[in-house]
């Protein structure tokens, strides 16, 4: 996976290319001016960027790349003092966001979770893996965190024919499922709970082994349904767990101290979609994205 790395503190960037120079293909940018031209020549799967940038900021970088037509997913890096701005940058499509002093495990997380973002995931259906169940997109997915990109590839792929499914449509379901299906397995089939994640995550060589290894000593499927016409997309996921409350997982806005592993996933989402809300055993999600093309018309009516 090729990165863009923007930020303008030279130890930082250092820092960056030490510990992930060897997993991943990196090219850094010390100004957001940097970052721009790189973007525009080149083709990366992931830029993260700090917020506070000399001359341009993080904001004005990524709304300079979309007023060009580069929609390359983005994370943004912040203060808590700009937890706005980081709202804005999700409004603008960030797929995730770290608070400043944050922790490289943190951003290491985030970075496997889409790591696989461009495979096709062939394999996952001639194994039986990934199902569609009914031809009105039912699905079923085997827990497994491992083949978590390649079933969100698979679940857009099967939306790729709407006409009104822009870019920036395409990347906020994608968010919505990374999130949403990356919980079903952990906290759902796992039955791991937001503690024992943060433990895990430091105790772990690999987490997302140690998950699968826990789910597959488990007959569950992940039921998928999707339900889509010309002005929306509305996604209606359940796993087989125990539920929770989400009332108590912990809001980043109203307490950016809280764990970076803990409500960020449920935030990110709403940040994302129209409208999100859980059943009241807390194991069945639905959210609904509306189009951007159809409420243009809807305007103009």
């Amino acid at each position: 996976m090729k990165i863009l790395f923007v930020d303008d503190e030279e130890v930082i960037r250092d820092l960056f290319q030490e510990i992930f120079g060897s997993e991943y293909e990196l090219v850094l940018a010390g100004t957001a001016e940097q970052g721009l031209t790189l973007a525009e020549s080149e083709t990366f799967d992931l830029i993260i960027t700090d917020i506070r940038l000399p001359r341009m900021n993080g904001i004005e970088f990524i709304t300079k790349l979309r007023e060009k037509g580069v929609d390359t997913p983005f994370i943004v890096i912040t203060g808590n003092q700009d937890i706005q701005i980081s709202i804005n940058a999700l409004r603008l499509g960030a797929v995730d966001f770290f608070l400043k002093p944050f922790r490289m495990e943190a951003i290491r997380y985030s970075l496997l979770r889409f790591k696989n973002l461009f495979y096709a995931g062939k394999d996952l259906v001639d194994k039986r893996m990934f199902q569609v169940r009914e031809s009105r997109q039912k699905f079923a997915l085997l827990p497994r965190l491992g083949n978590l990109n390649q079933y969100v590839h698979l679940i857009l792929k099967s939306l790729s024919h709407l006409p009104n499914l822009h870019s920036e449509d395409q990347l906020s379901l994608k968010v919505a499922l990374y999130e949403l299906i990356g919980n079903a397995i952990e906290h759902g089939c796992a039955r791991i709970n937001y503690h024992q994640k943060q433990e895990l995550m430091f105790q772990e060589n690999d987490y997302f082994s140690y998950v699968d290894k826990i789910c597959e000593s488990k007959e569950e499927w992940i039921k998928v349904e999707v339900d889509y016409d010309d002005t929306r997309v509305t996604v209606i996921l359940e796993d087989g767990g125990d539920g929770f409350d989400p009332a108590r997982v912990p809001d980043p806005v109203q307490d950016p101290n809280a764990s970076q592993l803990s409500g960020r996933g449920i935030f990110l989402v709403r940040m994302n979609v129209d409208s999100l809300s859980y059943n009241d055993k807390g194991n069945q999600v639905t959210f609904v994205k509306k189009l951007q093309k159809s409420e243009v018309k809807q305007k103009q009516a």
